[in-house]
């Protein structure tokens, strides 16, 4: 809703690989599994010569106009130079500023993003409240469907659906209603909860993100950030259905703190004295590298080796291989299952695949995982299967002399051990009974621990 995920203004912008009106790039001192690697000044590898030279290209197109023609010309170029690459992207200085500012969990809006129904439209359902967020603190959760709003300078509410004419959709109409506000400015909106009509004021507002969720049988704890030196905050009231030693973790993206956050849950749930872990990957479209390997450290034990392969990238001409750096896994976690739907991509489908290969606790002495504890919860839109997003490919970040940036596909990725690469297949469940609906998936993935 309000959160300005990756665009130089407050609107949303819609990233068409998921259902959720996002998108996710990398910052430019780290490695994203999303957008690939960062380079920083002149290429230096081959086979990225050509790229180079496109670069170059678009780069001095945006000597000879002013700031919003040049964008708009380099835009169009990207799209005219590389027609195959549906996650080739350019990228304005004031964006890609807040591209880098966003990867560092400091992000600014309201704090919510919108989902595809069933016929692949927007109709106002919130897809996501990102904890910590103004929308989650005021109460707005997901699965409300925005339905109204107080326009700047109006004091009665618009029904939106009212609003759309001719070719404008109803998400447009809810973009430009949201675009209307800045920081500190209150935003009155309407929400669908079922049957039940509520009304939320909201303040948008600069804030960091908290990207974990933790509950068990009694305890809820959600992950704060700097704010307050990164503390948690325990509530009572977790998930009463969960078996005594089960811990449940909802992870958003791989971005900012999520790695020390995540650390912090898996902390929180050795001293809860829980040992089965279901980790909930729904709708994670992925993020930085670095914050992946931060993640797999907690999962996976490396066996005194001191570092775990995570995945295998290979370009026209290069093969790399991504470790973690340190090793945190403790032995107290036994065993772990995995949520996921066609919207869990990137990163989560790298995580994934990891704790696949090392999930033989014979061969790797650490916490049990195979495809077998894998639950899905919806079919693929083109496939018509239940399986994830199927993202296996990386890009490079370039930044331009303009302060933009340029987004290029160059390397496929591959799983660390069995030398998968998921690319427009996905993953699957082995266990057809794993294939369930959202409101069941808990049950489900606690079912398969015990």
């Amino acid at each position: 809703m309000g959160k300005a995920k990756k665009g130089a203004t407050e609107k949303p912008r819609v990233f068409d690989r998921n259902g959720i009106v996002a998108i996710i790039v990398a910052a430019i001192t780290a490695v994203s599994f999303l957008v690939g690697f960062i380079v920083r000044g002149a290429v230096e590898q081959p086979y990225l010569r050509k790229i180079d030279e496109i670069v170059r290209l678009i780069d001095s197109a945006s000597v000879y106009y002013d700031d919003k023609t040049a964008d708009e010309i380099t835009a169009g170029l990207v799209k005219t130079l590389l027609p195959g690459d549906k996650y080739a992207a350019y990228y304005s200085p004031n964006e890609y500023n807040r591209v880098r500012a966003e990867d560092k969990g400091n992000y600014s809006g309201v704090g919510v993003a919108f989902k595809r129904n069933a016929s692949g439209l927007y109709d106002g359902t919130i897809g996501r409240v990102y904890f910590n967020s103004p929308a989650y603190k005021c109460g707005i959760r997901e699965g409300d469907v925005l339905v109204a709003g107080v326009f700047k300078g109006q004091s009665e509410y618009a029904e939106f659906a009212s609003l759309t004419y001719g070719t404008k959709s109803l998400m447009q109409v809810v973009l430009e209603f949201l675009s209307q506000f800045g920081v500190g400015e209150s935003v009155q909106v309407k929400v669908l909860r079922g049957e039940e009509e509520l009304t939320f004021e909201v303040i948008k507002s600069n804030y960091i993100v908290s990207y974990i969720e933790y509950m068990d049988n009694e305890k809820r704890y959600y992950f704060s950030t700097e704010e307050d030196g990164f503390h948690g905050r325990a509530e009572d009231g977790g998930l009463a259905f969960l078996s005594p030693d089960t811990a449940y973790i909802k992870l958003c993206e791989f971005e900012g703190g999520a790695a020390e956050q995540f650390g912090e849950a898996i902390g929180y749930m050795k001293g809860r004295g829980k040992t089965k872990l279901i980790l909930d990957l729904r709708d994670n479209g992925g993020g930085l590298t670095t914050v992946l390997s931060g993640i797999v450290s907690y999962l996976v034990n490396d066996n005194g080796s001191g570092k775990i392969k995570i995945l295998e990238t290979r370009g026209e001409k290069e093969i790399a291989g991504f470790y973690t750096d340190k090793n945190h896994y403790d032995a107290f976690l036994t065993d772990i299952s995995v949520i996921a739907n066609c919207n869990t991509a990137s990163a989560s489908e790298a995580l994934i695949n990891a704790l696949n290969d090392y999930g033989d606790p014979a061969a790797h002495n650490g916490a049990r995982f195979d495809l077998g504890r894998l639950i899905l919860t919806e079919k693929h839109p083109t496939r018509q299967t239940y399986c994830t997003y199927g993202k296996g490919i990386m890009q490079t970040t370039y930044g331009l002399r303009s302060g933009g940036a340029l987004v290029i596909t160059t390397a496929y990725v591959y799983s660390p051990l069995s030398d998968k690469c998921i690319q427009d297949l996905g993953i699957e469940t082995a266990d057809e009974n794993n294939r369930v609906s959202d409101e069941n998936a808990i049950v489900r993935a606690d079912a398969v621990l015990h």
